[in-house]
């Protein structure tokens, strides 16, 4: 198994949010786990857009959010507890197995732990590590699993917080992207927002895809939550 100095030094070699994801994807091989994944829950994101940095499947990270499984997984949920746990602790819920067998089919993982984490400023986390062991091998090697994402758990928040805060400061809305965001704020639809702006429809809706990709967001009103934290948005 990769040991733990390795794991963190390749963190520390991470300049760019954008490199997070393939770092973890490295780790998570080499100690023959399927995933890692990072969750922030912070006071400038909404609940239901949080920072994410995981090596799931885009098409899982798809279908996880436009239907909504944040509102109802309970691992995201474990981000409020103190101590790390067991998936197998939380998903014996007959009503939410059906969860837990897509997750899985989509690659996510049989098995899994997660490790709750409170930033110097309050900020909650949740790292989690799975696998698609077998029931005796995920208990001879759960514990070694928990121990290494514990220990790595301080690191990776501090380099994925640190990093998406910095790139979040450095987003640069043009003129138009900040002017159709505004208005979307104010309840304009993208239809009414071309009318007022004398642009095509079309137009107003790359601009508003651009500006919520630019601020890293899944939804527009995340968009517009994050815009207008970081004091883009005149509304």
């Amino acid at each position: 198994m990769i040991v733990l100095q390795d794991a963190v030094r390749r963190l520390e070699n991470v300049k760019f949010e954008n490199q997070i994801q393939s770092v973890l994807m490295e780790i998570s091989t080499e100690i023959d786990a399927a995933n890692i994944a990072y969750m922030s829950d912070t006071s400038s994101v909404p609940a239901n857009d949080p920072i994410r940095y995981v090596t799931y499947s885009r098409e899982w990270e798809g279908r996880y959010f436009d239907r909504g499984y944040l509102r109802i997984d309970p691992i995201a949920d474990g981000i409020n507890r103190k101590l790390p746990f067991d998936w197998q602790a939380v998903a014996g819920s007959a009503s939410l197995r059906w969860l837990f067998a897509e997750a899985e089919s989509f690659g996510v993982g049989r098995q899994g732990v997660s490790v709750p984490l409170r930033g110097a400023s309050g900020e909650r986390a949740l790292i989690t590590l799975t696998s698609f062991h077998s029931s005796r091998e995920w208990e001879q090697r759960r514990w070694r699993y928990q121990a290494f994402v514990s220990a790595l758990a301080p690191y990776l928040h501090e380099v994925a917080f640190l990093l998406h805060a910095q790139e979040r400061r450095q987003v640069r809305l043009s003129h138009r992207q900040r002017q159709c965001l505004e208005l979307y704020a104010r309840g304009y639809a993208p239809k009414q927002i071309a009318a007022h702006l004398k642009i095509s429809s079309t137009m107003a809706r790359e601009h508003l895809h651009c500006a919520r990709r630019k601020l890293g967001s899944l939804t527009l009103s995340s968009a517009v939550f994050r815009a207008s934290k970081l004091g883009l948005l005149n509304v």
